[in-house]
């Protein structure tokens, strides 16, 4: 049985990461993703960034991430994508089920099927 990481990247957000990586000459550098809660609204922040004595350090595909122990309370389970939300237009997403306004992706829709609402 697979094991459920504390966080999660897809290949896709992956790939745009090292990409991103490249072009701000940070591939050194972890990457540092946030989450602030302000009434209730979750506001993702991530970026590349020197890390902190009280960070939570993970690697995942050979990512190096940072985590602050106050975002992490927010963003256990939490998966970060990168996706065509329009045509042509990707961006990364968060898929947390502790974001009040987190609802699940339907796995079973298909970019080529119609779906009357």
């Amino acid at each position: 049985m697979k094991q459920k990481q504390i966080f999660e990247i897809t290949d896709e957000a992956v790939s745009q990461i090292i990409k991103a990586a490249g072009l701000a000459d940070s591939k050194d550098w972890p990457l540092r993703i946030a989450v602030n809660v302000d009434k209730g609204k979750f506001n993702y922040l991530m970026g590349f960034d020197e890390s902190k004595e009280e960070d939570l350090r993970l690697t995942i595909k050979n990512i190096d991430i940072i985590i602050s122990p106050d975002s992490m309370i927010n963003l256990k389970n939490c998966k970060l994508d990168y996706v065509e939300l329009e045509k042509g237009k990707h961006e990364f997403i968060f898929l947390n089920p502790n974001d009040p306004s987190y609802k699940s992706p339907d796995d079973d829709l298909d970019d080529n099927v119609t779906h009357d609402l």
